[in-house]
């Protein structure tokens, strides 16, 4: 056994505990705020939080690694399926109804070992920079399992678990929430992992045979019935900060096919970061680059040269220089500005 394989398995072991869940503070986290934000919150297998959900599924296990908080696990052992499915069937009505009149969506994503205090603070200060229209602009807020951690040894073992967490929230999370959008611009804000959740929502992502395995007979989630992204109009444009994902986020391996996947349409851009100096990316990179899910997007220009053979949606900017993989600090980088501004988007 060599030196870097006996350090990452006594990482893990070292990093057994500490891991939490991340559920929500509020007891109706899928909600509207007047007059012009919505609240997404889901599980981690990308179904929607009800109201009162602490009253009716309990409180989340004190070990995030070891017990899933899965909420259609729950209400199958308990009988409630058909509520869970009706909650989430009216929210989804509901937000329709909510963004009919609206002209331009935003959607900010987190990334993984996230805070809700962390991320509202983010949500916050993105809200505050960009020239928001009360009347004509909607803000959803999504938040997903991306797990937190009180031990700071058990930030790899967070990540074997929060690739898949973050899979699970696009395709059967936020999918749903863009399927309830039409004839809209819609801006999809993303920090890490949270570039995951943008991909899986907007193509099919790339399971093993394992997983698809025990999420149904485990968590009674069947993968291979999630609904597709409809083709409602939309012309979307995805800002990836930090970006946690490598070429593998862009294949499918349906069939034993490991092309490329093709995107709708309504993709109009995909607009990431590059940080050659970020030290959480460079981190997974390193030694542990063959054990994890790469991350090299959000590190190395070859991975974007290459991307750029495959889709003409695809542009950068250059991060380097910044050591930190916070989503604090990449929305306050002057360059962030710039980012938003060759969208389209206009500041205060």
């Amino acid at each position: 056994m060599n030196s870097n394989l006996r350090y990452l398995i006594l990482l893990l072991f070292i990093s057994s505990c500490g891991i939490m869940h991340n559920v929500p503070l509020s007891q109706k986290p899928n909600s509207f705020v007047k007059p012009n934000i919505s609240n997404s919150f889901v599980d981690q297998n990308g179904n929607f939080y009800p109201d009162n959900w602490r009253k009716t599924y309990g409180n989340p296990p004190q070990n995030g690694k070891r017990e899933a908080y899965s909420l259609m696990k729950i209400a199958t052992d308990r009988g409630i399926v058909d509520e869970l499915n009706g909650f989430e069937v009216k929210k989804l009505k509901e937000l329709k109804e909510h963004v009919k009149s609206k002209k331009r969506i935003f959607i900010f994503v987190h990334g993984f070992n996230a805070t809700n205090q962390e991320v509202n603070e983010s949500y916050g200060y993105i809200q505050k920079l960009i020239k928001i229209n009360a009347k004509e602009d909607e803000i959803i807020r999504f938040y997903w399992d991306g797990l937190s951690i009180t031990n700071p040894f058990a930030g790899v073992k967070v990540w074997f678990t929060a690739t898949s967490f973050s899979q699970m929230a696009g395709e059967f999370g936020l999918r749903r929430v863009l399927n309830a959008i039409s004839n809209k611009d819609v801006y999809i804000i993303s920090h890490s992992r949270g570039a995951s959740v943008v991909l899986s929502a907007l193509s099919k992502p790339s399971f093993n045979e394992k997983f698809v395995k025990e999420i149904k007979e485990v968590h009674k989630v069947d993968v291979e019935k999630a609904s597709s992204l409809l083709e409602n109009q939309n012309r979307i444009t995805c800002i990836m900060l930090a970006p946690a994902i490598g070429l593998i986020d862009f294949k499918s391996n349906e069939m034993g096919n490991d092309s490329f996947c093709s995107f709708s349409p309504q993709i109009k851009k995909i607009h990431i970061t590059t940080n050659n100096t970020d030290k959480m990316l460079k981190k997974f990179f390193g030694f542990l680059a063959d054990k994890l899910t790469p991350t090299d997007l959000g590190y190395k220009d070859d991975v974007y040269n290459e991307l750029i053979k495959h889709y003409s949606c695809i542009d950068k900017t250059d991060f380097s220089g910044m050591e930190s993989h916070a989503f604090n600090q990449y929305i306050r980088n002057p360059k962030f500005k710039t980012m938003l501004k060759a969208n389209g988007i206009a500041l205060k």
